[in-house]
């Protein structure tokens, strides 16, 4: 979920916060480049830190790079400003990006996705990596507008990618699109009503012949845009 806005802050430092404050340990991820995790032990910290991690490695081949500073922080439970509670937010305005903690989400899938059955530990990296992905979508578009069907587009992609392999199959599985890689289901009205479908049908669409890389690299420039409904 991408709530977009403006400016950047910077993060620093591994530091224990006094006992009792939401948030317990910070810390510089040291394979993740400019992010900060903030979570309620250390082990969680390094777990986010892994997330951000593997997030930099699968979209360096597509062309999507940080430019500032991110700071990426568990919670109890993440926060929208219109929608309330969710599994994760990213506010460009802050540059801060909320994941509700792995005990959190599982209550908030249970029988209405698909992604319930993941491992927590799956699961929690994918919410990272799909935040990320609108971060480093902003920040590598700069001034251009994307809109949120590219936006969601870009997002789902790196989420199905982070998925292992017999993961990714039970989700496509799960929410099976026909005709798979259909353009018309890349919208707004359609992420909204059916996300996993729509999850599936990007993914199908990224891996399509003459897609891939190129189509996300064409979206952040700007040349590219799903059709309007």
């Amino acid at each position: 979920m991408f709530w977009k806005i403006a400016t950047l802050t910077v993060a620093a430092g591994l530091a224990l916060t006094p006992a009792g404050a939401a948030r317990a340990v910070e810390l510089d991820c040291a394979r993740a480049a400019g992010i900060t995790a903030d979570a309620p032990d250390p082990a969680l910290a390094e777990m986010t830190c892994e997330a951000a991690a593997a997030a930099k490695a699968l979209m360096a081949p597509c062309g999507l790079v940080q430019t500032a500073p991110i700071r990426i922080s568990v919670v109890k439970s993440a926060e929208h400003p219109s929608f309330g509670t969710c599994l994760a937010i990213y506010d460009a305005r802050s540059g801060c990006l909320e994941v509700t903690e792995p005990e959190g989400i599982l209550p908030l899938l249970a029988g209405r996705d698909a992604r319930d059955a993941l491992p927590v530990d799956v699961l929690f990296r994918a919410l990272t990596v799909h935040e990320l992905a609108h971060a480093f979508t902003a920040q590598t578009a700069g001034d251009i507008a994307i809109g949120p069907a590219e936006q969601e587009f870009i997002a789902n992609v790196f989420e199905m990618m982070s998925l292992p392999p017999e993961w990714r199959e039970q989700m496509l599985a799960a929410h099976p699109v026909d005709p798979p890689g259909a353009l018309g289901v890349v919208h707004p009205s359609i992420y909204a009503l059916a996300p996993r479908a729509f999850a599936n049908n990007a993914w199908r669409l990224f891996e399509a012949k003459g897609n891939g890389c190129a189509l996300v690299q064409r979206i952040v420039t700007g040349e590219f845009a799903f059709p309007a409904h």
